[in-house]
């Protein structure tokens, strides 16, 4: 297919997929859905990179993303979650309706996804600026009329490959999450027999959390489960 007859996000999925397929091929993975490669990793975890093509306004979006799933202890954390989200303690917006809720609480608690990765400048090597790093690697969120925007496109691609396994092989660990997840981190160390260390997650997650109260009932329920 060559690039100037794509006109489709359909057809740019498939076209970008088909250039990377080899490389995850020999790494194990396997192409799903057109769009996401995926592998089972040997913990019993899988690994997700997936290629998010859109067109607004005439131009193409790319947008690359990884994701480590963990069906099993997500089951787990989810059913803490539930328990969280249908707290009457915790409060929804007034324009919130029961059936708007009880969507909110189900999409929220059906999600296997431990960890992903969306922004890939964290990437970048020690010492090394931004602006180093997006002169090398930029194609992970890409806006463009041509592929050929970008002169190294598929040099970028190929290498999106190399950072994809280096983080997966990096995030498929228990010590990774319980150091760089909020929910499944502190699922799992309220699992040890060390609480300070769950506790000193908790105050560490609290002072950037993003929802504080929602962080504070999910912490609640998840010392209920200890007891």
């Amino acid at each position: 297919m060559e690039i100037a007859v794509i006109n489709t996000t359909k057809d740019l999925t498939r076209f970008l997929a088909g250039t990377v397929t080899e490389l995850f091929s020999e790494q194990g993975f396997s192409l799903k859905r057109d769009r996401h490669f995926e592998k089972n990793s040997d913990t019993g975890r899988v690994y997700r990179y997936s290629i998010k093509v859109s067109k607004n306004k005439g131009w193409f979006s790319l947008h690359l993303t990884l994701h480590l799933l963990d069906t099993p202890l997500m089951k787990d954390v989810n059913k803490v979650l539930k328990e969280t989200l249908s707290d009457k303690a915790l409060t929804y917006p007034d324009s919130f309706s029961e059936s708007m809720i009880e969507d909110i609480i189900k999409t929220r608690t059906s999600n296997n996804v431990v960890a992903e990765l969306t922004d890939w400048r964290v990437l970048k090597d020690s010492g090394e600026t931004l602006d180093e790093f997006n002169a090398r690697f930029s194609i992970w969120l890409f806006s463009f009329d041509q592929l050929n925007e970008k002169p190294d496109w598929k040099e970028q691609l190929s290498n999106s490959v190399i950072f994809a396994i280096e983080w997966f092989t990096t995030a498929d660990s228990d010590y990774w999450i319980k150091a760089n997840t909020v929910y499944p981190s502190l699922y799992l160390l309220s699992k040890q027999s060390t609480p300070a260390h769950m506790n000193a997650r908790y105050e560490h997650l609290l002072k950037k959390a993003a929802n504080r109260r929602e962080l504070e009932f999910f912490y609640r329920h998840v010392n209920r489960h200890m007891q």
